[in-house]
């Protein structure tokens, strides 16, 4: 079956999302200290950490859930009681800044889909988050007009894991399982459901850390996008 549709994760997949929330999480500590806080930066961010898990278990596969404006609207509730508005939008502001101002693709990325759009794949990006947001991120790291197709999960209104968005995904590209390739970091939201529903998978793993858990399906792994273009032959042979 030759190979049809190309379909790529956003964040920790295009760009070092790791490094990038660091760097917003920094921003946003800074902006706190500001505050009269007197919290060390691991405090702030177990704050932070506890207020989005709280987030994230009532909001459950929605979109929603991965609002830093919620996550600083819970922590400040924690520390100060009340949600404060003015608080919450310069956290968030300094968080945004902090995170945006060093995005940029991974190594080899852009060659490797101008390639493979001059291959006449279909290409798309399916993503977790708001869609807003990841529009911001495709435009700085100079993808905006790269993709066929962009799917968040505000606009199924699932996340992935969730099979629906894998499966409006094939259907919007009119492609079988067997004609798409899909690519991303997380093995539990990426690599282990595509291989279910019976597309390729890829799995970027640049920090090549071992599999969380086994599966009975074949996979391919990376660690540099270099690697990609032989992996896909070797696909579509």
């Amino acid at each position: 079956m030759i190979i049809k549709t190309i379909i790529f994760d956003l964040d920790g997949t295009l760009y070092d999302y790791e490094r990038c929330h660091v760097l917003g999480l920094q921003q946003a500590y800074k902006q706190w200290q500001n505050m009269n806080h007197t919290d060390s930066f691991e405090e702030f961010q177990q704050l932070y950490r506890k207020s989005r898990e709280w987030v994230k278990r009532f909001l459950f596969d929605t979109p929603s859930s991965h609002s830093r404006a919620l996550y600083f609207q819970k922590l400040m509730e924690k520390v100060e009681g009340f949600p404060n508005t003015y608080k919450i939008i310069q956290l968030y502001d300094a968080y945004n800044n902090g995170f945006y101002k060093e995005l940029v693709p991974f190594p080899h990325l852009k060659d490797v889909i101008n390639e493979l759009k001059k291959r006449r794949f279909q290409l798309a990006v399916v993503t977790n988050m708001l869609a807003e947001i990841q529009y911001r991120k495709l435009t700085l790291l100079g993808l905006g007009d790269m993709f066929n197709f962009i799917i968040t999960s505000q606009a199924v209104e699932h996340e992935k894991p969730h099979p629906l968005i894998y499966a409006h995904t094939l259907t919007l590209t009119q492609s079988k399982p067997e004609e798409t390739i899909m690519i991303g970091d997380s093995f539990s939201d990426d690599i282990e459901p595509s291989t279910w529903i019976g597309t390729h998978a890829i799995w970027f793993n640049p920090k090549k850390i071992p599999p969380p858990l086994s599966i009975n399906r074949e996979y391919f792994v990376i660690s540099d996008f270099s690697q990609l273009l032989p992996i896909i032959d070797k696909i579509n042979s």
